[in-house]
């Protein structure tokens, strides 16, 4: 189920870029506004970023092989990766177009209408696009489709920008537009920025947060059978969390009885929505106390 969510979401990327890819090069082609020659290349970033993001994703839900033991969700961090990288390119070009126009006071000779509607359209679609992908990147936990409703957001800010450049253009009043392409374009490579750090983060196993580790504390410890819990670790492997821990059980139970305690605590740790996976170390420790028990109890050591 949450693949099939995952791929439709992603296929409704690839349509609805290749859609105003087509759009803006039909405009391109009627009008000689560098605004809208730059919009075509970001959608043409778009549709190879969701591409990315759609193969990542298909990788990142299959079932875990031989090779790749504990499944292939780093895929998804790798792919919020590329579209950070293109929403900085993205950003750059941006910047760069705006300064080139302020250097120069260059502005189009040609607009008509076309290019204000395609643009209008833009900032329309990607708007609903950017509610859609952040709905279900919260709801799958998909950081590469995170990545995708920022980008979309993005493009309603750029999208904009160029509205009122080419309306601007026909005014003749070139540092209101040249204002508003570098306001955006920083705007945009601050959030690649923060896209970048945040699935680096993933692909470099960050801990989940306090949060979520006191969770996973106080759950185990409710676990029948559990005296008390140790030390409590957590990492990111892509986007799910494996956990290490120590369960303190009674020192006189069994090894059945004892391994029984720590299936159960894998359990319910392993229920927790984030976690994938949890490694339960067991240590003995005295009924009353919590005191590790040591090599012999003196009580049971028998006198001279």
């Amino acid at each position: 189920m949450p693949r099939s969510v995952a791929m439709r979401a992603t296929k409704v990327a690839i349509a609805a870029n290749l859609f105003l890819l087509a759009l803006k090069a039909s405009a391109t082609s009627l009008s000689d506004s560098l605004t809208i020659f730059s919009e075509t290349l970001n959608s043409l970033a778009d549709v190879v970023s969701s591409v990315v993001v759609l193969l990542c994703v298909r990788w990142a839900w299959m079932r875990p092989d031989e090779d790749h033991p504990f499944g292939h969700r780093r895929a998804e961090p790798i792919a919020g990766l590329v579209v950070a990288i293109f929403t900085g390119i993205l950003g750059f070009e941006v910047c760069k177009t705006a300064v080139v126009n302020l250097v120069q006071g260059r502005l189009p000779e040609r607009i008509g209408l076309y290019p204000i509607v395609a643009l209008c359209i833009t900032a329309c679609l990607k708007a609903g696009l950017a509610v859609y992908f952040h709905r279900r990147g919260r709801f799958l936990g998909s950081p590469a489709l995170r990545a995708t409703a920022i980008d979309c957001r993005n493009d309603v800010f750029v999208a904009m920008q160029g509205l009122v450049a080419v309306v601007v253009a026909e005014l003749r009043l070139p540092l209101l537009d040249t204002v508003a392409a570098l306001f955006v374009g920083v705007y945009i490579l601050y959030s690649g920025h923060r896209i970048g750090m945040e699935n680096i983060d993933y692909l470099m196993g960050r801990s989940p947060g306090a949060g979520l580790l006191d969770r996973i504390r106080t759950a185990a410890r409710d676990v029948p059978g559990v005296v008390s819990v140790g030390d409590v670790k957590g990492h990111h492997v892509g986007t799910f969390v494996h956990v290490e821990l120590t369960a303190r059980v009674d020192g006189d139970l069994s090894t059945t009885a004892s391994h029984g305690v720590c299936e159960s605590v894998r359990e319910t740790v392993e229920a927790i929505e984030a976690v994938d996976r949890a490694f339960i170390h067991i240590s003995p420790a005295r009924r009353a106390g919590d005191v590790p028990a040591g090599p012999a109890d003196p009580e049971k050591t028998p006198g001279p």
